[in-house]
């Protein structure tokens, strides 16, 4: 507010002796004089009501005014203050408000040569106060006659008490019809009046809501029409308030009417007279208001439904408001009748209109400010804001302590899509207040039951519900400290397998590679995926190499071709497996240690070659034959590494888990003392939360030690589920998984060609140029009866997915049989470990203690397994093709007889 400014200081009154508003102080006002006395007489003279008193009266009243200037929106006097005395208003204007249940409510207007101030100093002589206050709208000079001359000129003058009796009889009429119009205006206004933010306010921190704060600001600063883009729930009203509460127009009422809710008529028209009013009828809502700011939500319905006339003559309406700020209100009911009546007379109203419409509005014609909303899901970051703030409201209702969120919670927040926005958050908030239990300082994560992701559906996360698990990974022990057992078994049985027996019975590297090693993994696949690649020997040969070479040779290592390795890498492992199968049946590896030892180190010299070339793991993630095996059969695995894209995405700024990072990132309060370290990033390249499926990742845990929010999850989940939903198998892929099949029917090829009746062809490297085209024809036969089985099915059915989809759903099958074939090695030879290790040693090894079953013990178990990955298979199948049980027939006749057959080659 301005201040009061005057030509000259006058001795004769003091602020003490005339305590007004410091906005409208009289102290500096001017004094009487024998100029301004006399202009101040010829000025009522010529006044149609102060004209009437007498030319004596006059002189009285002229030499008891003090004259002073006030700046527009000046307050002269404030309700509730004491009345000091009367004002005339020389010129300008004048508005006498005051307090109301819903705001400031207009009195009237007060122009040059009009009396205000003086009511409730006549009504109440001994203890007088303003009812009312008065602002200045415009530049404005006013008269001030003191309270002690005031009742002097009164007691001198009756004319003068005459004049001013009827003068109060006039104002207190007015003021009483305006009293009982006021309680008409309230109570036509209860039901949409809405409170209007006080105190600290949030908007949240992410650059949408910086962008919306300014926004906000800059349509506080004007009163032009405002166009929300909201859908429901994203906080309409609240800010909508808020520019109410920052602008002009903050002590006058903030209404909100919702145009859906609004009644229709018979005739399916919308009944638009609570907005605009019908002549002859009550006014509507704009009339009601007078000024202040209404938001009408769902504005959109106006111009939508039963009859274009009528929704284009709403839309005109609200558009000639805008342009005008007069209101046209709905014909009367005679001309609804067909009768002929007048057209409306507009309705000055000085209300401001803040729009809302799910979609944008296009209005040309009026010179708006348009602000979009953006939902929840689309302001992650704010969340976290949010929550503390509706928490900290929510217990304040309930009067309890505050209570706070745990990165778990704030993990379930963040990955929930919020349908209802804001006003769901908040829900969801309340109802965890309420199941939370007193004394309890965290909301506990199952208060927060309603709020699931959908990629967290049918999950369960372990480092949730067994805490002492996430101790484990993040120490430094996992996974380096196994690293140093597992060396110390790799080295020396690889060395074993060069220099001791070469015997199966004798070798202990061939009894813990062929009996204990596939058997066991391939048994672990579904329980664990790929963690055999965090503690591979292969891979911790050549990471320590490398660390070494780095720290003789310190240096840039290559970055990877992605492009290409994406492209040609899977068909290169191919390659790899081909050329093991190959020499596996033609060399007999499963019965020479020392093959099966250079067949160990040729894995362990590749991932060496490229781990001192590039940098991080190329070699396990495109090339490693064992590698592409258990990335493809982790894909069955019920355990998963995942992490929340909504939390890393807006909560994240290092990306350390895959990038890297050689400072520690700032952690959350009740962070664990080793979580968010200082890391490589991601062996694999890979990140948690754009993971698709287990493929490439290998349960190494550096993104969770990485990870200062908590964003990372190991999840227990349905076994296959990466082949469910969204698959996106590739060719090279599905080779491997074609040829692994294949290998059953290769490790069997004699009874195959006996039951052919080729008995006397020998499959070994002595008769390579015909053995090896069996053998790959052998590891060929499941790719065209799969290929073949597709093709009758897309015929009866052309809605079947492509080939590359549907094979995937013999993933299951392929691991059974595979695990099939080596269980009798597991069943008969693995619990011979010690006498197999003395022999190894030189020793005899009679006496030792062994643990193995019979043949038939190993004969159930493989049939229990086949029967388990016919019955595992169906469900995949028809999930992954999407169609009816009898469109998928063709492969589930395939899949009965590869299970019949295997019965007969591996039983």
């Amino acid at each position: 507010m301005s201040s009061t400014t005057s030509t000259q200081t006058s001795p004769l009154l003091t602020a003490t002796d005339h305590p007004l508003p410091l906005s409208a102080d009289v102290a500096n006002a001017d004094p009487p004089n024998d100029k301004t006395v006399e202009d101040c007489r010829s000025w009522f003279m010529l006044h149609r009501v102060w004209g009437q008193l007498s030319a004596e009266a006059l002189q009285a009243i002229a030499q008891s005014l003090y004259c002073f200037r006030v700046e527009p929106q000046t307050l002269i006097y404030q309700e509730g203050h004491p009345s000091t005395g009367l004002y005339l208003l020389k010129w300008g204007t004048v508005e006498i408000s005051r307090r109301s249940a819903i705001g400031k409510s207009l009195i009237r207007y007060r122009h040059a040569g009009e009396l205000f101030g003086y009511v409730s100093l006549m009504a109440n002589p001994e203890n007088s106060r303003h009812q009312t206050q008065a602002i200045a709208l415009t530049a404005s000079e006013i008269w001030f006659l003191p309270q002690a001359q005031f009742r002097q000129l009164m007691q001198q003058y009756a004319e003068i008490e005459h004049l001013f009796n009827a003068l109060l009889a006039q104002d207190l009429n007015a003021f009483s019809a305006r009293i009982a119009q006021e309680q008409r205006r309230i109570q036509g206004l209860q039901s949409y009046i809405q409170a209007v933010p006080i105190g600290k306010t949030i908007l949240g921190n992410s650059k949408a809501s910086q962008k919306l704060a300014e926004q906000i600001d800059r349509a506080a600063a004007t009163l032009k029409p405002v166009v929300f883009q909201a859908q429901a729930g994203t906080g309409k009203t609240f800010l909508a308030g808020l520019i109410h509460a920052r602008s002009a127009l903050a002590d006058q009422p903030f209404a909100e009417l919702d145009c859906a809710k609004l009644p229709r008529l018979q005739d399916g028209r919308l009944n638009t007279d609570i907005v605009f009013g019908r002549i002859g009828g009550q006014p509507g809502i704009l009339e009601l208001l007078e000024r202040g700011t209404l938001l009408l939500s769902n504005v959109q319905v106006l111009s939508e439904g039963v009859g274009e006339a009528s929704a284009w003559e709403n839309r005109t309406c609200l558009i000639h408001y805008c342009k005008t700020g007069t209101l046209l209100p709905n014909h009367g009911v005679g001309e609804a009748n067909g009768l002929t009546t007048e057209p409306p007379k507009p309705v000055q109203s000085w209300v401001r209109l803040i729009l809302s419409a799910p979609n944008k509005l296009e209005w040309p014609e009026v010179d708006t400010i348009s602000i979009k909303l953006f939902s929840l899901s689309q302001r992650k970051a704010d969340i976290p804001a949010f929550a503390r703030y509706f928490l900290a409201e929510l217990c304040r209702d309930q009067n309890r302590p505050l209570l706070s969120l745990d990165q778990s919670d704030l993990r379930r927040l963040i990955s929930y899509d919020y349908p209802g926005n804001l006003t769901e958050l908040a829900e969801i908030l309340h109802r965890a207040v309420i199941m939370t239990p007193p004394g309890q300082t965290v909301i506990p994560e199952q208060a927060l039951w309603s709020v699931q992701s959908a990629k967290n559906a049918f999950r369960v996360d372990l480092l949730t519900h067994v805490p002492w698990l996430r101790r484990v990974l993040l120490s430094r022990w996992y996974p380096e400290a196994i690293w140093m057992g597992m060396m110390a078994f790799f080295v020396p049985v690889t060395i074993a397998g060069f220099l001791g027996p070469q015997t199966r019975d004798s070798s202990v590297t061939l009894n813990l590679f062929w009996a204990w090693w596939w058997p066991g993994y391939l048994f672990l696949f579904v329980f664990v995926g790929r963690l055999w690649c965090a503690i591979c020997p292969f891979m911790i040969t050549a990471e320590w190499l490398r660390r070494l070479s780095l720290w003789l040779l310190p240096r840039q290592q290559l970055p990877w071709n992605t492009p290409w390795l994406n492209r040609w890498g899977a068909w290169i492992l191919f390659g790899g497996f081909v050329a093991i199968y190959l020499w596996e049946q033609l060399w007999d590896l499963p019965h020479h240690a020392y093959l099966s030892a250079w067949l160990l180190l040729a894995i362990t010299a590749g991932a060496v070659i490229f781990s001192l070339m590039y940098e991080r793991r190329l070699w396990c993630r495109y090339l490693c034959p064992i590698g592409g095996m258990n990335g493809m059969f982790a894909k069955l695995a019920m355990v998963e590494v995942r992490s929340s894209q909504q939390v890393c995405g807006s909560q994240c700024n290092t990306f350390g888990c895959y990038k890297g990072s050689d400072v520690t990132p700032v952690r959350f309060a009740d962070a664990l003392p080793n979580e968010g370290q200082s890391t490589g990033g991601c062996p694999l390249y890979s990140h948690p939360a754009q993971l698709q499926d287990n493929r490439d990742c290998m349960l190494c845990m550096t993104c969770l030690k990485a990870c200062p929010n908590r964003s990372v999850q190991f999840n227990l989940r349905f076994p296959t589920a990466d082949l469910l939903d969204h698959h996106q198998g590739f060719g090279a892929e599905v080779a491997l998984l074609l040829l692994l099949l294949g290998g059953v029917f290769m490790h069997h090829a004699p009874r195959i060609l006996g039951g052919l009746g080729f008995y006397d062809i020998a499959i070994d490297a002595d008769h390579l140029l015909t053995s090896t085209p069996i053998v790959l024809a052998l590891l060929s036969i499941p790719a065209v009866l799969t290929y073949l089985t597709h093709a009758i099915a897309r015929f009866l059915d052309p809605q079947q997915p492509t080939y590359l989809t549907v094979i995937y759903a013999y993933l299951p099958f392929t691991l059974a049989t595979n695990l099939a074939h080596y269980v009798p090695a597991a069943v008969t030879e693995a619990g011979k470990i010690l006498p197999v290790l003395a022999r190894t040693l030189g020793f005899s090894g009679v006496g030792l203690p062994t643990l193995t079953w019979s043949a038939d013990v190993a004969a159930f178990l493989q049939g229990v397994t086949l029967l388990s990955a016919f019955v595992f298979s169906i469900y995949p199948l028809l999930r992954i093709t999407q169609r009816p049980f009898l469109s998928n027939l063709p492969h589930l006749l395939l899949m009965g007889g590869l299970t019949v057959t295997s019965f007969w080659l591996i039983i």
